[in-house]
């Protein structure tokens, strides 16, 4: 494996963190960073670009009061000049509302199937497919009594990482 390709790599998986952060703290702006111009995403009942999917999950996010999470863990590469196609799979905790109208947190096991392209100096989605192996639509039972005595997570300002950084940014975020 060349120093490239381990760059490659470092870059690809700094963008993958980018797009958890960008959809569970509702930051459209990091969101579309993730993407170049023109990207598709194929993402449920969303096929369209990556830039008109950024505002739509945010909102689609905002409007149930409860922080989801996404996880990615195992990634398969291959890197070939400026493409890489990127297999990883994800554990998403997704709040959404039931059509009862009530609050709840899914969990959700699937992968993203993403076409990299490196341009403008960058790597970043051309194309993503995102495949559902399988989910649970409630992850219920009452909070641990002990998460009280932590700090809340939230969206935006609410939550205590928007300040953790002050003027410096998180490498990450440096990335765009």
């Amino acid at each position: 494996m060349s120093v490239d390709d381990l760059v490659a790599r470092a870059e690809i998986h700094d963008v993958l963190m980018r797009y958890c952060r960008a959809v569970d703290r509702g930051d459209v702006d990091l969101l579309r960073s993730v993407y170049h111009d023109g990207a598709t995403d194929e993402h449920g009942s969303f096929h369209g670009l990556g830039a008109d999917f950024a505002p739509r999950i945010v909102e689609i996010m905002d409007a149930v009061p409860l922080v989801g999470q996404h996880h990615i863990t195992n990634i398969s590469t291959h890197v070939t000049d400026e493409t890489a196609y990127v297999e990883s799979y994800f554990i998403a905790f997704q709040p959404y509302r039931a059509a009862s109208g009530e609050a709840l947190l899914a969990v959700i096991g699937g992968r993203y199937l993403d076409h990299f392209a490196y341009s403008d100096g960058r790597w970043a989605i051309s194309a993503r497919k995102v495949i559902v192996d399988w989910s649970r639509e409630d992850v219920s039972g009452a909070d641990w009594p002990g998460a009280a005595a932590f700090f809340a997570g939230g969206r935006r300002d609410a939550d205590p990482g928007a300040s953790f950084f002050g003027d410096r940014s998180p490498d990450v975020v440096n990335q765009i």
